[in-house]
């Protein structure tokens, strides 16, 4: 199948195009520049697999939870090629693809992306099934859904610095850290297809990113409107 993919949870934004078995993808690790390099990245890997708009069967990206800068951009960007050349876009779930490379094995699978400041977008996997949904929370208040004396497997952008976080404050958690060999663009693949192959539907019109908390503009907003209520 002919597809393209976006992964713009974090700020290291990957776009990839797949012609049947053959990949093209490009990497910025550029934080808030998304919006001036999403575009040209998509034209680019396009270009590269010798593909047109109109010969796409499908696209996929991460949907969140994320940065809000860069869920709304990639959304917008497949969006406008569902309207334009009638493709459909299929979200999936930012800490789902984080964690899909290790669904087969036995072990507690914690899927993490830094939301900020000590504090986690994370969701639990066991053997391919989500076990919560969902959350952010500091590593502390994640470290109480876990037994200490278990195993834990951290996947996902934010590992590193929640398990550097973890050895520093709370060095009795059995907590070890897998880097998935793909980039999350091939696993958007692998669960779109998957999908199709399900029936089951794309994203519609009128469907946003999945956000968990609200963005800090928003928090501002209510903050003034609640001062001025008083």
């Amino acid at each position: 199948m002919n597809a393209l993919a976006i992964d713009c949870a974090v700020s290291k934004l990957t776009v990839a195009a797949k012609k049947e078995n053959n990949i093209v993808k490009v990497t910025y690790d550029i934080g808030i520049r998304q919006s001036e390099k999403l575009l040209p990245a998509i034209d680019f890997v396009m270009k590269e697999a010798s593909l047109t708009c109109s010969e796409l069967d499908y696209t996929a990206l991460t949907s969140g939870p994320g940065t809000f800068t860069g869920l709304r951009l990639g959304l917008s960007a497949l969006k406008a090629l569902t309207l334009s050349h009638n493709v459909p876009v299929y979200g999936i779930p930012s800490l789902d693809c984080y964690a899909w490379p290790f669904r087969k094995t036995s072990r507690r699978i914690l899927s993490l992306i830094e939301a900020k400041e000590d504090e986690y977008f994370y969701s639990f996997y066991q053997k391919g099934e989500k076990l919560t949904a969902e959350s952010d929370k500091t590593t502390e208040d994640i470290l109480k859904e876990i037994d200490a004396e278990s195993s834990v497997i951290a996947c996902g952008p934010g590992r590193i610095h929640f398990l550097e976080r973890t050895a520093e404050s709370f060095p009795l958690y059995s907590i070890t850290s897998i880097e998935n060999e793909n980039d999350c663009t091939q696993t958007l693949f692998e669960i779109a297809e998957n999908m199709i192959k399900e029936k089951i539907p794309p994203l519609a019109d009128y469907d946003g990113p999945l956000y968990v908390r609200k963005s800090e503009a928003e928090i501002v907003l209510d903050q003034k409107n609640a001062a001025s209520s008083k």
